[in-house]
C-alpha cells in the first residue's frame, strides 16, 4: 500500500475569502490605510454592528475580528509572525546585546526576530515533551540574572508549563513574549473555556501566524496581541502607522494623547499587512474552531494507531493542556542516525513525508542557526532529543481514512524493518 496524496497541502481558502479578495483587486484598495473611516473608530467591546466597521479597512476588520476571538484587548496584523516577534522585543524595549531567552527547539524564525532586533538569544534546552526544561530554565536564571525578556516558542503546538514560567518570569523581572504561531486556539486549560485560558495570555505580548501552514492561510502573516495599551500603541506605530494614521485602526486604545506622546520616538518599520491579504483571512476567523474539531478527531486516531508500536514514543502533553494536532511529534526509541534515514527513506517510498527536525539542513535545528552565535551551544538534550524526532504534517484536507493508511503505512515499515534487525532497528 502507498499513500498518494500531498502532505504540503495548505488549508483551502473560503470562497467568501476568494470574494474579498477579487473585490479588492478590482478597485485597487490593497493600502490598509487608503480607506476613510471615522478619527473615533470604537476599540472592541462590541462586535462587529455599527457603520465604523463597515467603512474601516480589510486590516482594521480583521484586527477586531482576531482580537475578539482570541480574548486580547488589542491586534496589530503585520507581515509574519518574525515582523511581529521583532517589533513585540522593541516593545519592550530591547536594546543592542541585551540577552533573551529562548527555546533550543523551535524555528529559525525566533532566534532571527531576536538577531534582527540586534539582540543576544540565550538557548535554553527542551524535555522529551518538547517543551522548555522548566530546571533548566531556573539554572539560567540564577546563572545569567541578566536576561531580562524571554520569547517562549510553543514549537508545533506542544505548550510549556506556563503557570511556572510565568511565576518564575515574575519573580525575576523577565518580560515575557508568547510564540504562538502554532497556539492559535489552544487552551492552556482545557477544562475552561472563556477566552483567557487560551494560549497567549499569560505574557505582555503574543504573536501569531498565518503561514500557509497554520491555522490561518494568507501565505504569510502575523498578528500581535496585547491588553497593554502603551504596548498597543508602540506595536501600531512601528508596524507602519505614521502621522494620524492610527486613528483608522479599530483595536487600538482610544487615548490618542498616548499616541501624539510617544510617535515620534517610536520607528516606522514598515511591516504592517495590507488588505489582501486581510480579505483572504477574515472569513478564516470564523472556521477556527471548526478546524480545530477536524485536527482533533484525525490526530486521536493516528496517535490511537502509533502507540501500539514498541518503537515510537508520542509525548503527552502537559495534564491541563489540549491536543489540536495540525501535525504530529515522535521520537523513534533507541534509533541511531542512519537508522532514522533509512526510516524515512521507507516512509518517503510509500509516499508518507516524514521529516526529522535534527537533520543536516532543518531550520529547526538549533545548530543550524549559527548566524546567531560565535561559539555553538551545549545543548546536549535537545540534540539528543531531536536527532530521532520526527515530523509529520496532518493537512485538514486529509480524511480519516487517509489517516488510517497513514498510520497503517508507518505501523508496516516499522515491522518490516524489525525483521531486518539489526541493520535497519539497531537495538530495538
Amino acid at each position: 500500500m502507498k499513500f498518494t496524496k500531498s502532505f504540503d497541502d495548505p488549508n483551502p481558502i473560503p470562497p467568501t475569502a476568494i470574494r474579498n479578495a477579487v473585490s479588492l483587486m478590482e478597485n485597487g484598495m490593497l493600502y490598509r490605510y487608503g480607506h476613510i473611516n471615522s478619527n473615533n473608530a470604537q476599540s472592541n467591546s462590541a462586535g462587529e454592528a455599527g457603520s465604523e466597521f463597515d467603512s474601516a479597512s480589510e486590516v482594521s476588520r480583521l484586527e477586531l475580528v482576531f482580537a475578539q476571538y482570541t480574548g486580547h484587548k488589542y491586534a496589530v496584523a503585520v507581515n509574519s509572525c518574525g515582523s511581529a516577534m521583532f517589533i513585540a522585543l522593541k516593545a519592550m524595549g530591547v536594546q543592542p546585546n541585551d540577552k533573551v531567552f529562548t527555546n533550543a527547539f523551535t524555528f529559525t524564525a525566533v532566534p532571527s526576530s531576536i538577531v534582527h532586533a540586534n539582540a543576544i538569544p540565550v538557548y535554553l534546552e527542551c524535555n522529551d515533551q518538547y517543551i522548555i526544561d522548566l530546571e533548566y530554565f531556573k539554572q539560567q536564571i540564577a546563572q545569567q540574572p541578566d536576561v531580562k525578556y524571554f520569547i517562549l516558542s510553543h514549537m508545533r503546538g506542544h505548550i510549556a508549563e506556563l503557570d511556572k514560567i510565568k511565576a518564575l518570569c515574575t519573580e525575576n523581572n523577565i518580560r515575557l513574549i508568547e510564540d504562538c504561531a502554532h497556539g492559535l486556539g489552544k487552551r492552556w486549560n482545557e477544562a475552561e473555556t472563556d477566552k483567557n485560558s487560551f494560549v497567549g495570555h499569560h505574557c505582555e505580548i503574543a504573536c501569531y501566524s498565518s503561514q500557509s501552514h497554520k491555522m490561518l492561510n494568507s501565505g504569510e502573516g502575523g498578528f500581535i496581541a496585547t491588553n497593554d495599551d502603551r504596548l498597543a500603541a508602540y506595536c501600531i506605530l512601528a508596524a507602519g502607522s505614521y502621522e494620524e494614521l492610527y486613528k483608522k485602526h479599530l483595536s487600538r486604545p482610544m487615548d490618542d494623547a498616548l499616541f501624539e506622546s510617544i510617535k515620534f520616538n517610536v520607528p516606522n518599520f514598515s511591516l504592517r499587512m495590507n488588505n489582501l491579504t486581510a480579505s483572504v483571512l477574515r472569513p478564516q476567523v470564523d472556521l477556527i474552531d471548526e478546524r480545530i474539531e477536524s485536527y482533533k478527531e484525525k490526530y486521536s486516531r493516528l496517535v490511537s494507531i502509533l502507540s501500539g508500536s514498541n518503537y515510537i514514543h508520542i509525548p503527552e502533553s502537559v495534564s491541563c493542556t489540549e491536543n489540536i494536532g495540525d501535525s504530529l511529534q515522535f521520537n523513534l526509541i533507541d534509533f541511531n542516525s542512519c537508522n532514522v534515514a533509512d526510516f524515512i527513506t521507507d516512509c518517503a517510498d510509500r509516499g508518507v513525508k516524514v521529516q526529522v527536525f535534527g537533520s543536516d539542513d532543518n531550520a529547526r535545528d538549533f545548530r543550524n542557526w549559527q548566524y546567531s552565535f560565535d561559539d555553538e551551544p551545549d545543548m546536549k538534550n535537545t540534540a539528543e532529543i531531536i536527532s530521532c524526532a520526527c515530523d509529520l504534517r496532518l493537512p485538514i484536507t486529509f480524511t480519516l481514512h487517509d489517516i488510517e493508511l497513514i498510520g497503517a503505512i508507518i505501523m508496516d515499515i516499522l515491522a518490516v524493518g524489525e525483521q531486518k534487525l539489526p541493520a535497519y532497528a539497531g537495538s530495538l
